[in-house]
């Protein structure tokens, strides 16, 4: 089930800063309007899948981390994996804020509206706007840190840390 949560975040995040990006530059119309809904919706979707993952982690704690850490080593896997969760959970608010002050309900695919946490106001969502995307940059940033450490895990330490974190089809015929 980790895993699972995992990589379905894995794929909808990296969707987000496609949408994010495409969208950014478009003139205000229609197109920029879908890609903006279909990103408010996955960004809520991905709120929903994080607390699901974060549910499920304290049913179920992570495992261990490999002997021989040191000290500042499980410091910064800790404090990268707190500022993840935290980013992922802070992003679809903020955005959703942005909507909502901007006096733009956010619909979840097209199916219902999310009740408004905010009446419109220009500087909320001036504020709101700016911290999503300085957060997103932040996001981008640790995502990338994850991904070097889970590789250097892999090949200078060679602890199994990205292995087991891997879905079976991905491993090697011998590990599985």
């Amino acid at each position: 089930m980790a895993q699972l949560l995992h990589w379905v975040i894995v794929l909808l995040v990296l969707s987000q800063f496609v949408v994010g990006f495409y969208a950014q530059p478009l003139p205000v119309g229609i197109e920029r309007l879908k890609m903006l809904t279909f990103h408010k919706s996955v960004g809520i979707t991905v709120f929903a899948l994080v607390v699901l993952r974060l549910l499920w982690r304290w049913y179920t704690p992570a495992p261990k981390l490999p002997a021989g850490m040191k000290p500042i080593e499980r410091f910064g896997a800790h404090f990268s994996h707190v500022a993840l969760y935290g980013l992922l959970l802070t992003l679809p608010i903020l955005g959703w804020l942005t909507s909502n002050a901007s006096n733009l309900t956010v619909r979840w695919f097209y199916l219902f509206n999310l009740p408004n946490l905010v009446e419109p106001d220009r500087g909320i969502a001036r504020i709101t706007k700016d911290l999503h995307d300085a957060g997103a940059w932040c996001l981008l940033a640790l995502v990338c840190l994850h991904v070097a450490a889970a590789f250097w895990h892999e090949w200078v330490r060679k602890d199994g840390v990205l292995r087991r974190m891997l879905p079976l089809w991905m491993l090697p015929l011998e590990d599985r």
